[in-house]
């Protein structure tokens, strides 16, 4: 889809009318030329800044949450899950020592916040960079009730969705609020970065896969993580292990901590993980400090950590969509309430207590519950896909296990980054394995990722890109979410200047969509 901007032809040979005209022209037509962006998290927030850099007309973002930054503050996860590599070629404005795969708005990013940080600071950073641009309007605590589209050949191009302010409801989640009225946005391009794909799925015309089915037919999501606050851990003890364990300050001196892989030797731990009547298990955790103390070592057990350690099996994204799965589950707000009730419970305290330097640990509490994440750290939903033939077992994604494991060459041409990671699933039930070994390279991730085949004008750099569920348990971190969403934004400012096409772009309009990308310091080369 080419979307070519146009001027009113004016007759009149006043110019003063002529003037005038033309201002009630751009007025009343401003509406229709905007971006429209679903989803808070960081992708969406690389996105908005690309897009509102990019293109002068209206950006506007619909956030389901009350703050910018999804789950890495609403729901706690306060790590950018980084693996250190050193490309061949770095941008102009990257430093020569930098090691990692992916710049652009990353790079920005980790310079503001570092790698760990207080999701307090991201949600503030995030907020003052988008309020810095007049052209991106944020609506917070909305989500989409409607979606309308167009037939546009054989495909849709999406005309307008209707939004509407959330309330909290009884028991815990969000629930539209029927006492206002909906409003309803139109657009040009839409962009989909959300963890839960709600906004393609509602087109009814999404080709895609839930969880794993495209490698088994249980349709069965990443395990969930409620991530908590705890205090008092003594850090030279709780590291036992350096090939495993660690613990570093960061450059703006938050700590971060790994370890805990005692529990899986400890039976107390076992007994723990492989009840079978329990949705939980307790991994290996990863800690980020929720401050920048500058202190980093165990004479400062006042420090508080988020803790990435309480998996939560069964838990469907799909319902936090509204869309049901056949295959059950437990919507997200309820597991959440649930998995707040097992963390107070003496016996779990007791069981992190078995943790090396967690001798004296405790649960934050804040307001008299346990300091939680107000969302769960959601890991999978749904996918997008080129092919899906449930019947013989066909599927084709833009992105698929080859691709990242070895077979990436045939995506050069059309990159739009590296994506890098290893392929750590955290499982999807009991008893199976967490991660796999990290990749020696990273791989090139294709445009191609961000459409959908069916619909024209609609961007997806979130969940529910065009990616298998194998290579997805590596792209699915936020690194590789702000390449895409970079590249999203970049790309709808290129299309509203009528200079690529956002469903079928060629090899020129790649190119040219590379070089702006370069411009804004991603990187391209392994």
């Amino acid at each position: 889809m080419k979307i070519v901007r146009t001027t009113c032809a004016l007759l009149t040979a006043c110019l003063l009318i002529a003037a005038a005209a033309s201002l009630i022209f751009v007025f009343q037509k401003q509406p229709e030329e905007r971006i429209v962006i679903y989803g808070g998290g960081p992708q969406a927030v690389a996105a908005a800044l690309k897009a509102a850099d990019g293109f002068g007309g209206q950006v506007t973002m619909i956030v389901p949450e009350n703050r910018l930054g999804s789950i890495q503050t609403a729901g706690g996860q306060n790590l950018f899950d980084l693996n250190s590599y050193k490309p061949s070629r770095l941008p102009e404005g990257i430093p020569a020592d930098y090691k990692g795969a992916q710049a652009g708005s990353l790079f920005y990013f980790l310079r503001e916040l570092s790698p760990v940080f207080p999701p307090s600071q991201m949600e503030q950073f995030f907020s003052y960079k988008t309020g810095a641009r007049k052209n991106i309007r944020v609506l917070y605590q909305t989500d989409i009730e409607r979606v309308d589209c167009e037939s546009q050949g054989s495909a849709y191009r999406v005309s307008s969705v209707a939004v509407r302010p959330l309330k909290r409801a009884v028991g815990g989640g969000f629930s539209f609020d029927f006492q206002k009225p909906p409003e309803i946005i139109r657009g040009l391009v839409f962009i989909d970065a959300s963890e839960t794909g709600r906004l393609v799925r509602l087109t009814g015309h999404h080709i895609g896969t839930v969880g794993r089915e495209d490698q088994n037919p249980d349709e069965k999501q990443m395990a969930a993580t409620l991530m908590f606050k705890a205090k008092g851990i003594d850090v030279e003890k709780a590291v036992t292990d350096w090939t495993k364990e660690g613990c570093t300050l960061s450059e703006k001196g938050s700590l971060q901590l790994w370890g805990g892989y005692i529990l899986n030797t400890d039976p107390g731990f076992s007994a723990y993980n492989e009840n079978p009547a329990s949705p939980y298990r307790f991994k290996p955790y990863n800690a980020g400090e929720d401050g920048y103390s500058q202190k980093g070592s165990a004479r400062s057990k006042d420090m508080e950590f988020w803790v990435n350690g309480l998996l939560i099996y069964d838990v469907d994204a799909q319902l936090q969509s509204g869309i049901p799965n056949s295959k059950g589950g437990t919507e997200p707000s309820e597991a959440r309430r649930l998995a707040l009730e097992e963390i107070a419970k003496l016996e779990f305290i007791s069981m992190l207590r078995r943790l090396p330097g967690w001798g004296s640990a405790e649960i934050v509490i804040e307001n008299g519950k346990p300091a939680a994440g107000e969302t769960l750290y959601i890991r999978e939903s749904v996918h997008t896909a080129i092919k899906v033939d449930k019947e013989r077992r066909i599927y084709e994604f833009a992105l698929d296990k080859s691709g990242v494991t070895g077979g990436d060459s045939r995506y050069y041409k059309r990159r739009i980054g590296l994506g890098y990671y290893q392929f750590d699933s955290n499982s999807y039930k009991k008893g199976e394995p967490l991660s796999n070994p990290l990749p020696a390279k990273p791989w090139y991730v294709p445009y191609d990722v961000l459409l959908c085949p069916s619909l024209t004008n609609v961007l997806i750099p979130g969940y529910a890109a065009n990616i298998d569920s194998f290579a997805w348990t590596a792209m699915r971190v936020y690194p590789n979410l702000i390449v895409l969403g970079d590249a999203a934004g970049a790309a709808a400012a290129l299309a509203l200047r009528g200079d690529f096409e956002l469903s079928n772009p060629t090899q020129k309009q790649i190119e040219f969509l590379q070089r702006e990308l370069l411009k804004y310091q991603a990187i391209l080369e392994k």
